[in-house]
Formats: C-alpha cells, structure tokens, sequence
C-alpha cells in the first residue's frame, strides 16, 4: 500500500535568494583506529522541494533544487556554488526555461559544470490534454564561476527513444569522455564533443556508476557474489570482471570519486575508502556514530584534504524541505570530549529510532548512545539473531534493547527486562495520560517491558455482509470459513508462510507459555492449520493476477484482506475499496481479539543488567513525552497513530478539519486533503466524519495483543520441519510431534 500525491507539474523560472552561514562544531564522532571524524554543520538558507543534481569539482559543491509554490502554481531553479575551503557560498544564474529539468551533473575536464537537461513540448488539443508529445536530451557546458550557458549538444541520437529516455546515472572519465545511463538499455558512451563512442549492454540493474580518481569509469550491478563492482572497459565495450575485495551492500548503496583513494563508498550504514591497486576497503565512520541520519544524505563525497561533505535534505509535510551542509574532518579520539556511553542493541534500527538517537546525541551534555545493529551488512541472518539473544544473557548485553520482531515474553522469563513502570512514576510520566491497552500489550503481572512512541493495528478486514458485525473470529471459526471456500479466494496474496502468521506466528503464546514452558504445537488447532496451509502455494505468483486487488474484492473474489490501519485515512480508503461497511476480524485466537497493536517506530526495553539505568532511561522517557507526541501528529500524522491520548485526540481533530482553497469568485471550497491509492484502487481523502473517527478509535480500543512478537527461531523449525509434509513425506500429525518437540526443548533452554 502507498500514499499517492497528486502529480503536479515542475516549472523551472524564478529565482530563489541564499544565505549561508557556519554552524558549530559537534563533539560526536566515530572511532575508528584512535580517531573520529567529527562533523561541522553549515547552515544554507535553502527552502527546496528537492535537490535535483549535486555534483562537486575542486573542492567546491555545486546543488541545482527547485521549489515549488503553491499560491502561485510555479516552480523556481536555483543552482548553488559552495567553496568548501573558503567556507563561501553564492548563488549562480541559471536560466530553464518551464520544459526543462535536469537529470545529471558532473565536473568537466576543463573545470565547467556539465549538465544532461531534458526538455520537452507538446501540443493541446480541443479539451486541453496534451498530445503530439516529444522530447529532446542535451548536455550543457555550464560555467562555474557564475552559471552562465557555454554551449549546449543535441544528444537525442545517443538513445534508442529519446521521448522516453531519463538519465539515471551521469559521469566523465579521465579523456574527457562522458558516460550515459537510462536504465535497461545499458551506458552509452559520447566523447567531450558529443560524438557516440559506443554502447555497451549491461545485463540487469546498473546501482551506482562513478569515475575513479585514476581516472576510468566503474559501475555496481547485481551478480552472483551479490552487488558486484566492474570496470567500463573502452577497448573491449564490456564490463570487466568483479573488483576483489569491493565490499559490496545493498540496493541503496553507492561510490564516489575518491580524494585519497581510488573510491568513496557508502552502502549507507558507514563511508569506507576503497583502493583499487589494493583490493582494500577501509572503513572512516558510522554515519550514526557521527549524528547524521543516513536516511537524509542525499549527496556525499570527499575532499583533497581527506575530508567527506555530506548533503542532507530532511522533509516536511507542511512546507519547504530543508537542506544542511555537513563537514566531517578525522581527528584524534582524545581530542574530543567524552561523555557517559549508553548502548542500543538492535537487528535493525529503526528510521525514526535513528533519528531521536541523533537528536539526543546532539543535545544531551552527559549522555551519548552507541548503536550495535547486529543484522547491519550480514550474510547469515539467523548466525546474527543467535548472537543478538546470545549477548542478552551476557556481560555485552546493550542498555536498551530493540524488542521489534521478537518474542518479549521469552525474554520476561529470562529476567533480561526491566519494570519500567517505577522508571515512570519517579519521572513524573502518568500512565493514565497514555491509551491503556497500549501499555497492556507489553505488561506481564502488572509490570510493563515495553515502551514504544506510535503504532498500527493490524487486522483482517472483511465485507459486513459476509461475516457479520463480528470483531474477532477463534482459529475454529476461522477454518470453517474457510472449509468450503477455494484457499485462491481467501487472501490477497496467500501463500504458506503468510498462512503460519496469520494462524500462528501473530498468536504464538496461544502455543507456548513461556511461565510455565508448556508448549502445545501437537495439538488439533495446529495439525489443522498445517493441513489448511497445505491448500497454497509455497510462493504465491504476483504476476498471475491480471485483475486489480480492489476490483476482486468488490467481486466476492478475495474475501478476507491481511493489512494494517495506520490513519484515519487509511481507514477512510479501504472502506472505499471494499465499496460497503467493512468488519474487523483480526488474526483467530482464543479470546477472539486478533486486532494486533503494531509498534510503526521500533519497540524498546530497558535491561537488567545495564550499568546506566537511569541514563538509558533519560533517552527512553522522550519517546513519551508531550512534545515528542506531539510531534508525531505533525510529522507523521499519516502514518501511525501516537499512544498519548491527548496527541491521538489532535490527530483526530486533524483528521476531521476541512482543507479549503479560494475559487476565482473568492469562495472557499473543501478540497481533498491528499490522495490514497493501493493497486488498481485510487480516492481523494476528504476530511474525516465524526463516524469514521469513532470507527478508528473502536478499532484502536479492540486491540491489546502484539503484532510480529515472534522468536525467529521458533519461525525458523517450523519451516524447516512442516516442509516433508508439504511434499507428502509424512503426516501433518508426525510433523506436528517433531515441532514440538524440537520447540520444547528450544523453550526449556531458553526459559
């Protein structure tokens, strides 16, 4: 599911003014070898709605971002030149015309900016609509010195559909030569004087591509080894073999054209140098352990002097994003002050965990977190979850531990958490400020091990007329919906395993009690649940439905949906998908209250053994503060409903306020809020009605019971061991004794 905003068209003609300015100094840092690099923030007085290029060239930073204004319904380019050795910054003049956009920039050999603009027209015809559509691709000698057009190179010849042609991936080699990708169809290579030199085919998705500073163009793609590092060679027009040593990552991860090395990489976890002569890979920082959010760079690269500089863009709902300059110079670890350590231990950290991290690195004089993410750049995912609940029962235990995606109850049982209701109740936080059954979902015998600053509900909606006005269905009732049924119309997208956490996973202490260490997978509701996966697929097809998720739902051909609620205008969507009222049947259990509570920004709990209790507290208690709440509402009122009752209520009155704009006779009209759309279903949100407040906050109410608390362990045997009866190797009741007792011994050890 995803929001959609409404597209609106980018017109590039004003000018946007700038200040710049140097900020302080930061006493964070990342150690590495006895030093850390240190960043130093410049201040821009850039309000954009994006950064559409950056490049850098002789130590100096060059942004191009265009802004958008809503009272005049036109958008401004503004390009910007940055001397970072003389901490200076102007703006340049730089004319596009309202057609216009660029897709790339890079540094010229002969220190001009070079830049790939596309620019396009169309006619109208009788109704308006645009037709007769054509576009044309050029590279731009820009100057550097006051953004002045050169000269300008009709390109479109270079690609096989220059109307369709985007230019992903945009660079110049050491001969001058430039370097063209637009997706699928490979990299397309033209000398200084717009001249093809060659194509070269490129076999799936190119990641990133960048010159060396010796000068030859390299290119990350997908292979066998993972993402792959490969030379652009000319003499032969193919790719060379796979760099060794390159240190590979993932999808989002990126090099740059070093300063000291051949490369600067960041796979988005942390900057590393990698040389090419070598095979090295060097590792500088952690762009957490520098209080920088990696989720914000949008553009990084490094400096003659060693130095790296980092753009940062952070996003508002309400206006302009705003975007920040970041230096970060290697110094000394005893150069810089220290303060009392706190740790966070994780599999993965959160975005907006990350991000109260950063923020109170940056504030908090006595305090600092240190962040261990012990699924961060790993093959072996269960060798890291192993160690992960190896290190809490040990000396390396962390101060605040991630309970996102586990079973909490195995660790109340262990002793591994705190009580954090007397944290509470010494700091002033009231419980009854906070919705009830959110604290209950993480208490055992009147003690809380969870805190967590906003949540989902997750659910499984249903037609009214179907099911009737049912709130919660036992795993029973469940199956005999479902007996008669074909398992291709129950779910979107059903298959085995989202069968084991609907039925199981999502309620697994409806299975095992970690108190007593009773566990109970060999009994009826489990051997049925193994024979009703039997009926789908292992992988369920994606590409086998021609017709959309909505349309079938309204045609009684998907019965049940698997999603979550995130908003009040979440819910206001899928009741317009499903076309009539809609029930809230949750996931089967006992009690019949399968609506689930889904923590949206991580899930934390405070260890026994921590040495800085009262510190790992401190960082703790601001994901319940007012402010903090607060704040969610405007930052993340989409998405994720906050647990202080007084935040959701401002929500709620967010929610159901009208937006209005001024028609051309000067009356206000309501107008749609935004748009939301999933598959083939699309609708404008209109501010929200009294009932469909209610309905949300009913839903909210109903939920009490976590989402996901589920030891990958126990995920883990019953996959490996429900496999021979899929294949009809044995009985579902031989498999379920042999679940069970591999799991019992697995909770007698662990309990």
């Amino acid at each position: 599911m995803k929001k959609n905003k409404k597209l609106i068209a980018i017109a590039l003609t004003a000018f946007l003014a700038v200040l710049w300015g140097c900020g302080k100094g930061s006493d964070s840092g990342t150690e590495t070898g006895g030093y850390v690099y240190v960043p130093e923030y410049v201040e821009m007085d850039v309000e954009c709605n994006y950064i559409s290029a950056v490049t850098a060239a002789q130590d100096c930073v060059y942004l191009n971002t265009v802004s958008w204004d809503e009272e005049t319904g036109e958008s401004s380019n503004s390009l910007y030149k940055y001397d970072l050795t003389e901490n200076k910054g102007e703006s340049l003049s730089l004319e596009l015309d309202e057609n216009s956009n660029i897709n790339g920039m890079a540094a010229g050999a002969d220190g001009s900016l070079l830049m790939m603009v596309n620019s396009y027209s169309y006619e109208e015809d009788e109704n308006g609509e645009p037709t007769n559509y054509s576009s044309k691709q050029e590279l731009w000698v820009v100057s550097a010195e006051d953004g002045s057009i050169q000269e300008k190179k009709d390109l479109s010849q270079v690609f096989s559909d220059p109307d369709n042609a985007y230019v992903q991936n945009f660079c110049t080699d050491g001969q001058g030569n430039i370097y063209l990708s637009d997706g699928d169809s490979g990299i397309h290579v033209v000398d200084q004087n717009g001249n093809k030199v060659c194509d070269i085919d490129i076999e799936g998705w190119i990641n990133s591509m960048a010159a060396s500073k010796e000068g030859d163009v390299y290119i990350s793609t997908y292979g066998e080894k993972g993402l792959e590092m490969r030379k652009v060679d000319l003499g032969t027009k193919k790719l060379g073999e796979p760099m060794e040593g390159f240190g590979g990552g993932y999808g989002n991860s990126e090099f740059m054209t070093g300063a000291t090395k051949s490369f600067l990489f960041d796979n988005r976890s942390q900057v590393s140098t990698f040389d090419l002569s070598t095979g090295e890979e060097e590792v500088l920082f952690k762009w957490i352990d520098a209080d920088i959010n990696s989720d914000s760079v949008s553009q990084k690269g490094e400096l003659s002097d060693g130095r790296v500089w980092a753009v940062t863009r952070e996003y508002s709902e309400n206006g302009p994003s705003s975007c920040e300059l970041i230096l970060l110079s290697k110094k000394k670890a005893s150069e810089v002050p220290q303060k009392e350590k706190i740790s966070y231990g994780a599999m993965w950290v959160d975005s907006n965990v990350k991000r109260a991290i950063i923020d109170f690195n940056k504030t908090n004089e006595k305090y600092r977190i240190t962040v261990k993410e012990y699924g961060e750049n790993v093959e072996d995912y269960q060798a890291a979850y192993t160690q992960f609940n190896a290190d809490l029962t040990t000396a390396n235990c962390p101060d605040i531990i991630s309970l996102s995606n586990v079973d909490f109850h195995m660790y109340v049982s262990k002793g591994v958490l705190e009580d954090l209701y007397p944290y509470m109740e010494k700091s002033g936080v009231k419980k009854e400020d906070y919705l009830e059954n959110i604290f209950k979902a993480y208490e055992e015998d009147g003690k809380l091990y969870g805190i967590f600053p906003n949540f989902y509900v997750s659910t499984t909606l249903a037609k009214a007329s179907k099911v009737g006005d049912k709130s919660g269905w036992t795993l029973k009732e469940m199956l005999e919906f479902a007996q008669d049924k074909d398992p291709q119309s129950l779910f979107s997208y059903g298959s085995r395993s989202s069968i084991f956490y609907y039925c199981i996973y999502n309620n697994i202490d409806e299975f095992i009690d970690w108190e007593s260490g009773k566990c109970s997978f060999d009994g009826e509701d489990f051997i049925k649940t193994l024979e009703f996966a039997a009926g789908f697929p292992e992988e369920y097809d994606y590409q086998q439905e021609e017709e959309g998720i909505s349309s079938r739902i309204r045609s009684d051909k998907i019965l049940l949906m698997d999603t979550s609620v995130s908003s009040v205008q979440e819910y206001q969507m899928l009741k317009g998908m499903f076309g009539e009222e809609v029930a809230f049947l949750g996931y089967p259990n006992s009690e019949r209250k399968g609506n689930l509570i889904q923590p949206a920004a991580g899930c934390m709990g405070l260890a026994s053994k921590s040495k800085n209790k009262e510190g790992a507290w401190e960082f703790m208690q601001i994901l319940l503060s007012a402010e903090y709440q607060d704040s969610l509402v405007e930052s993340r009122g989409g998405y994720g409903f906050p647990i202080r009752k007084a935040s959701l209520e401002k929500q709620f009155e967010k929610d159901m306020t009208p937006d209005y704009y001024e028609d051309e006779n000067g009356n206000k009209v309501e107008q749609a809020k935004t748009t939301w759309g999933w598959d083939d279903f699309q609708m404008e949100i209109m501010a929200a009605t009294q009932e469909e407040v209610d309905a949300v906050r009913k839903l909210i109410e109903s939920a009490e019971k976590i989402s996901g608390s589920v030891d990958q362990q126990l995920v883990s045997i019953i996959t490996e061991e429900s496999e021979p009866f899929f294949k009809g190797q044995k009985t579902a009741a031989d498999v379920a004794g042999i679940i069970q007792n591999r799991i019992q011994i697995y909770v007698n050890e662990n309990s």
